[in-house]
């Protein structure tokens, strides 16, 4: 797959964690955001005691974050096969943040069944990468 789309602004990550803040209950979307971010633009979102010498930016160049997804694929497997629901929505809020981060658009995410295996394939379908890897192939609720 090649990779075409510049890496998302500052304002674009603030705007996209206002949108996303209100839905994502555990906050485990917008934290996958806010890492993208240098301190100063950061604070406004993280705790008080948090301070600049111990922030670190996380990557948001698309190959940097599209390589993130893939090394994290067993993981999100391991969870969804084993029927590990926080875990499972725990994954899928943090592949939005990415593939967002990525510039791809693969529609709502957060509204699954199966522990979110249909997701974590269309995800891999679209990457290139063979879910059955990972997928055990068991589809229950």
């Amino acid at each position: 797959m090649s990779i075409t789309s510049a890496p998302r602004t500052d304002d674009e990550i603030i705007s996209r964690i206002n949108v996303v803040a209100d839905r994502d209950f555990f906050g485990f979307e917008v934290s996958d955001l806010v890492v993208r971010l240098e301190y100063e633009k950061a604070k406004q979102f993280i705790p008080a005691d948090v301070i600049q010498k111990d922030w670190e930016v996380v990557s948001r160049e698309p190959a940097d974050v599209i390589s993130m997804m893939h090394d994290y694929m067993s993981f999100a497997w391991e969870k969804a096969n084993d029927g590990r629901g926080l875990y499972a929505r725990r994954s899928l809020s943090r592949y939005s943040a990415w593939i967002w981060l990525a510039g791809d658009d693969l529609g709502d995410l957060l509204e699954y069944e199966f522990y979110g295996k249909d997701k974590l394939v269309l995800i891999c379908n679209h990457y290139g990468w063979d879910s059955s890897e990972w997928d055990d192939g068991v589809r229950t609720n």
